[in-house]
């Protein structure tokens, strides 16, 4: 049996999975608060030792890469990494974006895109768009930052939308998004299950998965540093 360990750490809720061949045998999740670094240790050694996998039977690890906290991503692709070059295992990255679009078209039988955005702050989304017509999604294009109140004018006519920040975003996208298009009323967080079957079938495919950096949206939020005018002009 091949195994797979994937972690999946863009969203507040991060999950890891041990699969395998492609069937999950294990998922646990933690709280992405302080002490993640060790809560995601703790958690991956826990679900390794509880199926009887030694560190050194993986044959390939899994990262989700967003979008979502970069936080939680560099800690996330930081682990994975220091984890595989003992043994030198291959790290595919899947964008979790990617992972979202494969569970909606997995539960939802999309006719048109697959339209996942997340919350970008001030009043903006990240959106990517993915081709729902093949047997795995297909992202179309680069990820784009849109503004909350031009999202409508990026829709197409059977479009399903989705997203993994439906409590932050649900009220928006509920007045946005058009009859034209279907939203999906539930959060549809990236699990670490889905981001593993994906990287799995990709190395089966002989297909190279994502570059292993954090995918990251959110634009910079620039604070203008205050000085102590007395301190500053002191002699």
């Amino acid at each position: 049996m091949n195994y797979t360990l994937a972690i999946e750490p863009s969203t507040t809720t991060p999950t890891a999975a041990l699969l395998g061949d492609d069937t999950c045998l294990g998922e646990t999740g933690w709280d992405a608060a302080r002490g993640s670094t060790q809560r995601m240790l703790t958690a991956v050694t826990s679900l390794l030792d509880e199926h009887g996998v030694a560190l050194d039977e993986i044959d390939l690890y899994a990262i989700g890469l967003g979008p979502g906290g970069f936080t939680g991503l560099r800690i996330g692709l930081s682990a994975v990494r220091a984890l595989a070059l003992p043994s030198h295992t291959d790290v595919i990255g899947i964008s979790s974006a990617e992972a979202v679009a494969a569970s909606v078209q997995r539960d939802c039988t999309p006719t048109g895109r697959i339209v996942v955005v997340g919350d970008a702050r001030r009043h903006r989304l990240w959106v990517g768009d993915f081709d729902a017509t093949q047997s795995q999604p297909q992202q179309q294009g680069s990820f784009a930052l849109i503004p909350i109140d031009e999202f409508a004018d990026h829709l197409q006519d059977g479009d399903s939308v989705a997203t993994p920040d439906w409590e932050r975003l649900c009220e928006d996208l509920r007045r946005v998004v058009p009859a034209s298009a279907s939203l999906v009323e539930s959060s549809q967080g990236p699990s670490a299950t889905t981001i593993g079957q994906l990287a799995r079938r990709r190395k089966a495919a002989g297909i190279a998965g994502e570059p292993l950096e954090p995918i990251y949206m959110h634009p910079p939020v620039f604070v203008e540093p205050r000085f102590n005018v007395s301190a500053a002009h002191r002699p």
